[in-house]
């Protein structure tokens, strides 16, 4: 009987699966992005509209401050549930098991253990999550995501008032009581978005 190893395996479906891992990594930093853009002297940024309507047409109860624990505790579990699928492909014997270890570090795979950890639905964990994804990201320093010595004041400026602008677009949508207790956690849980975003990367295969 003829055997595969792991590593030729990996390589065939990388390619595929890279994307799939980039459009979990983009819900957690379209900011970035539009920082980019802002830099080259486009302020126009557009953000995503927090919904409360679930798909059966009710009306979810509106995000609170409770709901930013219920974050953490999912990103936590899901970085977790990345670094053992990390772990599965570098011990895989074969294609079936590198597709099952790569697909189960993607964000669609990991959302139920964040969502059991945070205690709620998976709709519900989406929708905080994307929520305050945008809202750590709007509030969060420039200096903290990359080195701004060597750039021009103008882009840094552009940058700034790019987030000021989704900031008070995307503060509009939530309560007051929300928005006051994320701005001394914004930094720190940008920090963890961003830090299980490079996970799913990594364990695609396409960071360092």
């Amino acid at each position: 009987m003829q055997t595969f190893s792991a590593r030729p395996a990996h390589a065939m479906v990388i390619a595929t699966l890279a994307a799939l891992a980039l459009a979990a990594c983009n819900g957690k930093q379209d900011h970035a992005a539009a920082d980019s853009v802002a830099s080259h002297g486009d302020t126009t940024v557009s953000s995503p509209t927090p919904t409360t309507t679930s798909s059966a047409g009710t009306t979810a109860p509106a995000l609170g401050p409770d709901d930013i624990d219920r974050w953490q505790r999912g990103m936590d579990a899901e970085l977790k549930a990345v670094q053992n699928a990390a772990t599965q492909l570098k011990t895989a014997k074969n294609s079936t098991d590198s597709l099952n270890a790569l697909f189960g570090a993607n964000e669609s795979s990991t959302r139920t253990v964040g969502a059991q950890a945070a205690g709620v639905d998976e709709q519900r964990y989406q929708l905080i999550s994307n929520t305050l994804a945008s809202l750590a990201a709007d509030m969060s320093p420039v200096e903290q995501e990359m080195d701004v010595t060597k750039m021009p004041a103008s882009a840094i400026e552009s940058m700034k008032h790019a987030r000021e602008q989704s900031l008070a677009s995307v503060s509009a949508t939530l309560s007051p009581a929300l928005v006051e207790a994320m701005r001394p956690r914004a930094a720190a849980l940008r920090k963890q978005a961003l830090a299980l975003a490079g996970e799913r990367l990594k364990a695609a295969g396409m960071g360092s």
